[in-house]
Order: C-alpha cells, then sequence, then structure tokens
C-alpha cells in the first residue's frame, strides 16, 4: 500500500498512536476521580456538555485557520491546550475543574479538524477510504491500550499506600507533561501539502460543495450526535454509577472496546468492496449495535453489562473512518478545513445538548438514557437508508477518491 510506504504518513500514525495511549489512560481516570470529587451525574453532564459547546466554538474558527495557514500550526496548538487542560484538572479545584473542562474543549475541536485536514493534506496520498481507517486504528489500538492503564493509580495507592485521588492526579500531571514534548516534534516533521488558497466568498466557496449532499450528512449526524451524548458519552460514568467499578475495571473494558476495535478497523477498506461500498457496509455493521443498547438495561450483571458494551461499541463504530471518507471526499482540498468543521458542528451541538439532557435523565432513571439513544440511533440508520438509496442499494464496490 502507497500510503504505508510514506515517512509523513508513517509519522502521523505514530503520533496518532503515542498521544491516544497517553490520552486513553486519562480517559480511565475521569469519571472516578471527579466522583471523589462529589462530582453528581448532572453535574457530569453539564461538564460534558461545556467540553462540546467549547469545542464548538475552536471547531468554527480551527477550520478557517487550517484553510488560512495550514493543519500542522492548529495541531501543535491544540496538543498544547490539552496539557493545559489536564494541569488544571488535576488541580483540585471545582473551579478550575471546570475551567479545565472548557480547555480540553477548546484542544478537542482544533485537535480533530486540523489532525483530519492534516491526514487529507498528506503528499501524493488521496485514497482516503484507506488511510483513514488505518489512522483511526492506530489512534483506536493506542486509546485502547492506555485505557488499560487505568490499573496504575490502583496500583500505585495499594502499593505505596497513596490515597487513590493522589494517584489519579498524578496520572494527570505526567501525561500534561509528556503530549506536549511528544507531539509538537512529530508534527512539525510532516510535510502538508498546502499553499494557502485566496479567500472565497462564503464559508466554503461558490459552487464547491453539492450543499443538497451536505444537509444530508448535517441531519444524520443530528439525531446520532443527540443520541451518542445522552449515554454513550456518559457511558463512563453510567458503570461508576450503576456498579461502583474503579478506574482499574473501567479501563479494562474500554481498553478492550478499543483495542479490539482499532484490529478490526484495518479490515474494513478490503470489506467495504467485498460489500459494496462504504455507506453499505456501515449500514450493515453498525445497525445491530441498537439492540444490544437496549439489553444492557436489563442486567444487574457488570460483567455480562461490559460485555454487551464491548461488543455494541465495536458494531456500532469499526465502520466509522468509512463513513468519514465518504463525507470528506465530498469537500475540495483547498476547503476542506472549512468544510470538516460545519460536519463537525452538525455533530457537537446536538452532543453537547444529549450529554446535559443524558446526565439529567439519569439523575432520574439510570437506564433511561440507553433506551432514549437506541430510539434516535434507530432514526437515523432509516434517515440514512431513505436519503442515500442509491449509496445503500448499490452492488459494486466503491472505490472513495
Amino acid at each position: 500500500m502507497l500510503a504505508l510506504r510514506s515517512s509523513d504518513f508513517s509519522k502521523l500514525l505514530v503520533l496518532n498512536f503515542i498521544v491516544s495511549m497517553l490520552m486513553g489512560v486519562t480517559y480511565s481516570v475521569y469519571a472516578p476521580y471527579l466522583k471523589l470529587h462529589g462530582i453528581t451525574a448532572l453535574q457530569y453532564g453539564t461538564l460534558s456538555s461545556a467540553l462540546l459547546f467549547s469545542a464548538l466554538l475552536s471547531t468554527i474558527i480551527s477550520g478557517w485557520l487550517c484553510d488560512k495557514f495550514g493543519s500542522r500550526l492548529i495541531l501543535m496548538l491544540s496538543f498544547i491546550l490539552v496539557s493545559s487542560s489536564l494541569a488544571l484538572l488535576a488541580s483540585s479545584n471545582i473551579s478550575l475543574i471546570y475551567l479545565s473542562y472548557i480547555i480540553a474543549g477548546l484542544s478537542q475541536g482544533s485537535g480533530s479538524v486540523s489532525g483530519l485536514v492534516l491526514a487529507t493534506r498528506l503528499r501524493g496520498l488521496d485514497e482516503y477510504d484507506r488511510i483513514l481507517p488505518y489512522l483511526s486504528s492506530s489512534s483506536t489500538i493506542g486509546s485502547g491500550l492506555g485505557l488499560f492503564g487505568g490499573w496504575i493509580p490502583v496500583i500505585i495507592s495499594s502499593t505505596y499506600d497513596i490515597e487513590i485521588i493522589n494517584t489519579y492526579r498524578l496520572i494527570l500531571l505526567v501525561v500534561a507533561l509528556i503530549v506536549p514534548l511528544v507531539s509538537i516534534p512529530l508534527i512539525a516533521s510532516i510535510r502538508e501539502d498546502f499553499r494557502g488558497k485566496p479567500e472565497s466568498s462564503g464559508i466554503l466557496g461558490r459552487n464547491n460543495i453539492p450543499w443538497n449532499i451536505l444537509a444530508r450528512l448535517i441531519a444524520i449526524n443530528i439525531v446520532i450526535s443527540l443520541g451518542a451524548g445522552m449515554s454513550i458519552h456518559l457511558i463512563d460514568y453510567y458503570f461508576v454509577l450503576k456498579f461502583n467499578v474503579s478506574s482499574g475495571e473501567l479501563g479494562t473494558v474500554l481498553g478492550a472496546v478499543n483495542f479490539i476495535m482499532g484490529i478490526l478497523m484495518l479490515l474494513t477498506p478490503k470489506l467495504s468492496r467485498i460489500i459494496g461500498g462504504a455507506l453499505r457496509t456501515y449500514i450493515i455493521i453498525a445497525s445491530p449495535s441498537i439492540i444490544l443498547l437496549i439489553l444492557m438495561t436489563l442486567t444487574s450483571s457488570y460483567t455480562i453489562s461490559s460485555i454487551i458494551y464491548i461488543a455494541r461499541t465495536i458494531l456500532m463504530n469499526v465502520a466509522n473512518p468509512l463513513y468519514q471518507a465518504f463525507e470528506v471526499s465530498l469537500i475540495p482540498k483547498e476547503y476542506r478545513g472549512r468544510g470538516v468543521s460545519l460536519i463537525s458542528i452538525a455533530w457537537q451541538i446536538p452532543a453537547g445538548i444529549g450529554r446535559g439532557i443524558g446526565g439529567a435523565l439519569m439523575s432520574y432513571n439510570i437506564e433511561a438514557p440507553l433506551i432514549a439513544t437506541s430510539i434516535l440511533y434507530t432514526l437515523a440508520f432509516t434517515m440514512l437508508i431513505i436519503l442515500f438509496p442509491d449509496h445503500i442499494l448499490r452492488v459494486k464496490s466503491m472505490r472513495i477518491m
């Protein structure tokens, strides 16, 4: 494969893997760390909403900045913000914890846009349905391995008789220090195929985007992201609240999800050609996850619930890179920053609203968010079939360029 022989692509793979592994460790810590600070389900949902609305702001700005100045600079800035947010979170001050989530949102929005734009501007590489699954696989496997690191603070606490909240804080500070030291030199060494384009009228330029198709994608993203925000984005707190698990058990489950899913993502480009197109493949693989989401609400066993969650999440997300490649392929390269921003905005606003709603629903009935999400996912897949019938019914393999 041409992409795997590219040094720039290899560096991006390494960057994705290392940073995702470090962030995976911190993700396993968030929910139990905040619970020890007395953060309730409603407050946790509010924090998550604040993060997403902050990400929305940086998404709007970073898309334009990527098109004007290139995506590498914006990606470097996003990792500096990551480090700052982790340091503030480790302070244990409630006000600074809220501020840390706002800064984390700024880093998330700018990082997701600039990272995707940089991946699609690597010199000589334009087979996005092959590039994006490999990049997603590297970050997902890295995140999975990092999530297994949720046992690190537990082991340190028991071995050295240190209060667990302090070992959580230590993990956050160590990752805050390492992230910029690893990421910035790697990003600086990657060549971006970007020359800068003169400004054009409109956020994406005149007559460059098939707006009717983009409108359909936005509508579907709104429904899926609202459902995901209501339960999936709060699933760590759901497990902590329902089963009283620590970062160790939580990290094991979330790590297994990411590690298995990362491996399976490597198979999706070939599977897409066998099944007959990226969108068709996504629908066939992801839709059975809705049934599993309902089954999670019917068990009181953490082991059974976590196994169902692992299967559900793999089915729902393993083909996401193909769907993302389908979306990105519709946007001209010189306007891709702004195009990606529009699609991301359509995801972030409903997800932010969903997190707040999900936190409130969880306070009322712990299973209510999962049930609501299953209904919304069913609606979204129905919309995909209705709005993109040609892509769903196509039997010949589709190559996305």
